[in-house]
């Protein structure tokens, strides 16, 4: 029995690959909004959630002043909570780390 295929070659119902969820499309101004917000907690989430999905800090950190490199001072106040947290994940921290790094410099 042939199956119907479809222009890559699959199955007609073979689902796999049309059943995976799709990546849900990053909010920029939702994201800056969060990490802008005047709740620390609500900083500390986006800043995590955009290191989860991307594994590096979005520009926006550098973006207070064009000439230097400056962190605006409630970003500094999360990455200060996210370093000193437990349960904060290495990699996290690292990426921290080297962020700070590359604005000393």
């Amino acid at each position: 029995m042939n199956k119907a295929r479809d222009r890559r070659g699959r199955a007609a119902d073979d689902t796999s690959l049309s059943d995976a969820p799709k990546k849900e499309k990053y909010d920029y101004e939702t994201m800056r909004a969060a990490a802008t917000s005047e709740d620390p907690k609500v900083r500390k989430e986006a800043f995590i959630d955009y290191f989860e999905r991307y594994q590096e800090f979005p520009s926006y950190v550098f973006d207070n002043n064009e000439n230097e490199k400056v962190i605006d001072s409630r970003l500094l106040e999360t990455i200060q909570d996210l370093l000193k947290d437990p349960t904060t994940p290495s990699a996290l921290k690292k990426g921290i780390d080297s962020m700070m790094e590359r604005l000393s410099s």
